[in-house]
């Protein structure tokens, strides 16, 4: 929870440097971060998962269904996000933040999570 957690503050931080340099409103490049992070590490997995095999991935404690559950959990926010501008008429970066927020709060309900 504690990654997380750090995960969304530094993406949060980042967005707003990408709004004062002109890049992007700072909604926009929190989707894009944090959208492009998930991406990252879907890709990595899988290509490790690929090219060194499930076991190398297992190994280091992730495997292809990981990466097949981080895709479903994505799809699941976007849609979610989607609902909620579409319910309450308000912006989707807005949505997006307080969705992948509210995700950082709420532990998996594995026992690792409920030890840190």
């Amino acid at each position: 929870m504690l990654r997380k957690f750090a995960w969304w503050f530094i993406v949060f931080g980042l967005s707003f440097l990408a709004q004062d340099l002109g890049w992007a409103d700072q909604g926009t490049a929190f989707i894009w971060l944090e959208l492009g992070g998930m991406a990252i590490l879907i890709a990595f997995i899988i290509i490790v998962c690929l090219f060194a095999g499930d076991g190398l991935g297992e190994k280091f404690g992730f495997s292809f269904v990981i990466a097949i559950t981080y895709a479903i959990s994505l799809g699941i926010v976007l849609f979610a996000t989607w609902g909620a501008t579409k319910l309450f008429d308000i912006d989707f970066a807005v949505a997006f933040q307080i969705m992948t927020f509210g995700q950082c709060l709420c532990g998996s309900g594995s026992k690792k999570d409920k030890d840190n």
